[in-house]
Formats: structure tokens, sequence, C-alpha cells
């Protein structure tokens, strides 16, 4: 198989971040994903008709009532937030940490797009380029 060139179905290793989030993309015929710091800033986005300032905006602002969500309720911790639109399109945000840096990667999908493999599987890659960076 050629680099770049994702087989169906698997993630194959590429080095940078907007690589890993291409490729999943691709693969999962998602319509945008951003990977989004604690704070908010995007960190590694990929070209789509969404804009990525703001979608790591408000996944920043959903991670912080989460938060207080945790607090209020005595919640253990939340690794992926769902929302829903109406026509069953799915913004999707998992929480890890790579190194010691909180990161939050959220996507969008389609109508019953299936996507926890997937991003699972850019976790882990993401999580193994994170540690390679100086």
């Amino acid at each position: 198989m050629r680099e770049g060139t994702p087989q169906q179905g698997v993630l194959t290793e590429q080095p940078s971040l907007s690589r890993i989030l291409q490729e999943m993309n691709d693969i999962g015929r998602f319509k945008a994903s951003v990977l989004v710091s604690a704070d908010g800033l995007p960190l590694s986005s990929v070209f789509s008709p969404f804009d990525a300032e703001a979608m790591a905006a408000m996944v920043a602002l959903l991670k912080n009532a989460i938060q207080q969500a945790r607090e209020g309720i005595r919640l253990d911790e939340v690794d992926e937030v769902s929302v829903v639109q109406g026509d069953k399109m799915r913004l999707i945000c998992r929480y890890f940490v790579a190194g010691n840096e909180e990161l939050i990667l959220a996507v969008i999908a389609p109508p019953r797009q299936t996507y926890r493999r997937l991003t699972n599987q850019a976790v882990r890659r993401i999580k193994a380029a994170w540690a390679e960076f100086p």
C-alpha cells in the first residue's frame, strides 16, 4: 500500500496530526475533525466547510459544562460526549490525555455513521505522535 492511501476501514501510520485527522475523515466520511487543547485552542484540523476555530471554542465550552455536571452529580471520568441534531448528524467529542496535555478530538459524523473504532484508532495514533514531539 502506498503511504497516504488509506486501506478500507484501517488507519495506516502517518507522522503528522493533520494526516491522522484527514485519514480518519476519509475512512469514516466525517464532515469535519479538529484536535483541540483543553483551553479551546485548535491544534490541528483538516479543511472542511465547518469553521475549525468556532468548532474548537464550542467543544471547549461543552467540556466545561461536562466538568460542572460531573462535579454536581459525581460522575466518573467522561471520555465521550455526543450531540445529535435533528437530521441525526452528530458532533462527537472524545476526551483524552497525551503526555501531560488534556486534548479533545472532535468530529462531525453524518447520520448513522459509526465512529468509535476510527476515533479510538486516531486517539492512539495522536498519543503516539504527541510522544514524539519535542
